[in-house]
């Protein structure tokens, strides 16, 4: 008699299997659209170890796996001080190399808050400004944090030591002593067919000069972009 019951049993297994593997990828799939970067609200890791990242830079794509993720807290060694600003006039371009760069097969997630009454120009790299329209850029300043106060529209990417830099303008009439820009966010490790970095750069599984061409591979991932887009 129980005999007949067994392909009933068999069956309502497979489909209990079949069903949570069909969860499952919804979840992935889910998780992976929500997971991106630039979104409001407190700062989250755009990615999580075994994920796979497509890095933008300057029109280069390059898929890793990521292998580590942890915080980087809002704290005084990732606090760049521009230093001394005369009233009303700009400082020279700010390297902040030293607090900001990343080791070899990593990149950071920074998100920036201006501590003193400044206007704040970033570059990425160097010759290109970042946060612009056809004719203008967009500042950073003591008061955005009033309009976006988790942070998210000051947020960037800083890949191994293809850096950031910091520019700052003083619109008041008196002179300031300090002109302070402090960072946070998360550090995530890479991986590339050789492992994680041994002291030198992590080839990438994958590259492609366009997003389309990244489209076309089937590859699932998500998108980080880490560099300026360089033109």
């Amino acid at each position: 008699m129980t005999m007949g019951y067994e392909p009933a049993a068999l069956a309502l297994q497979q489909l209990t299997q079949g069903l949570g593997q069909i969860n499952g990828t919804l979840a992935e799939l889910l998780r992976q659209s929500y997971t991106r970067a630039f979104k409001p609200g407190p700062i989250e890791p755009v990615a999580h170890p075994g994920d796979k990242v497509l890095t933008i830079d300057r029109e280069q794509y390059s898929l890793y796996v990521v292998g580590y993720v942890e915080q980087i807290p809002l704290s005084h060694p990732l606090v760049v001080n521009i230093g001394a600003i005369a009233a009303g006039t700009t400082a020279a371009i700010n390297n902040p190399q030293n607090q900001l760069d990343m080791p070899y097969g990593t990149f950071a997630q920074y998100r920036a808050r201006v501590l003193d009454d400044i206007h704040v120009l970033i570059y990425q790299p160097q010759a290109s400004a970042r946060f612009t329209n056809k004719t203008q850029v967009a500042r950073v300043n003591v008061f955005s944090q009033l309009e976006d106060p988790c942070g998210h529209q000051t947020e960037v990417f800083v890949f191994e030591d293809q850096r950031i830099f910091l520019q700052a303008t003083n619109p008041t009439l008196y002179a300031l002593v300090q002109a302070r820009v402090a960072f946070w966010g998360y550090k995530y490790v890479l991986l590339g067919p050789g492992g994680a970095s041994t002291g030198g750069h992590v080839l990438p599984f994958r590259k492609w000069t366009s997003i389309t061409e990244a489209l076309e591979s089937g590859e699932r991932f998500i998108v980080v972009p880490t560099g300026g887009w360089g033109r």
